[in-house]
């Protein structure tokens, strides 16, 4: 017998949906997708979520948008997809594992104190903690959080496998000790769109920065002599969904 990889399910509403969308006049970039980023604000108590193009961009833009760059470090859990390290290797920095918790596979909150009093990191490059919700289980946000907030860190959820889940009273991607999290829609995940991701924040300058680096940060100009001018300030990615 073949268990399949996964087994979506489409409804006829999901079809009807996607038939509107390609009868109207956007394929991409249109008003459906500002529609989705506010229902699926709403749905989890998430007050920033950014659209874009699957959850290793989603990752990715994070990671950019929280200010990691060449040199620096970041670090993460060996037990996850690889698309948790990878983002950061785009970004130029360099991983520093840290051992799980055996019982929920989870970034352990007592391995990671230890590694932050080792000479495996540098705290001059150190700049963040990326955490993974394995399978769908929220880690330990308080204590990770606290740790993290202990010796000026971002925290960074990857939480693809865990919309819906709570830790506490908060949703995945809406726990004020995380300052941004990153969902995928790959067709094994909750909630398919094909391919998909969405990067949720509480700061709001979290989510602009998204938002321009997903479309190659270019931008309106405002002069009205040249309505039509648009300038790319810097280097970005199409990350749209």
């Amino acid at each position: 017998m073949n268990i399949p990889y996964g087994r979506q399910h489409i409804s006829d509403e999901d079809i009807q949906a996607v038939v509107e969308v390609l009868k109207s006049d956007y394929l991409t970039q249109g008003p459906r997708v500002k529609e989705f980023e506010a229902a699926f604000s709403k749905e989890f108590s998430i007050q920033n979520s950014v659209a874009v193009t699957n959850g290793t961009a989603a990752l990715h833009l994070a990671m950019q948008a929280l200010g990691l760059s060449r040199g620096d470090q970041i670090i993460t859990t060996p037990i996850s997809f690889a698309a948790t390290a990878n983002a950061a290797l785009y970004c130029g920095a360099e991983v520093i594992f840290c051992d799980i918790d055996p019982e929920t596979y989870n970034l352990c909150p007592d391995h990671l104190a230890k590694l932050l009093t080792s000479d495996q990191v540098d705290h001059q490059r150190l700049k963040g903690v990326a955490a993974v919700d394995f399978a769908g289980l929220p880690f330990d946000y308080d204590r990770i959080g606290k740790l993290c907030k202990k010796y000026d860190l971002w925290l960074l959820e990857d939480a693809c496998h865990a919309p819906g889940a709570k830790y506490g009273q908060f949703f995945a991607g809406a726990h004020p000790a995380v300052d941004a999290s990153s969902f995928s829609f790959h067709p094994v995940k909750h909630i398919a769109c094909g391919e998909g991701g969405m990067v949720a924040t509480r700061h709001s300058q979290i989510a602009e920065r998204v938002a321009q680096l997903r479309t190659h940060v270019i931008g309106d100009v405002q002069d009205p002599e040249q309505p039509w001018l648009r300038q790319m300030v810097e280097l970005g990615q199409n990350y749209r969904i």
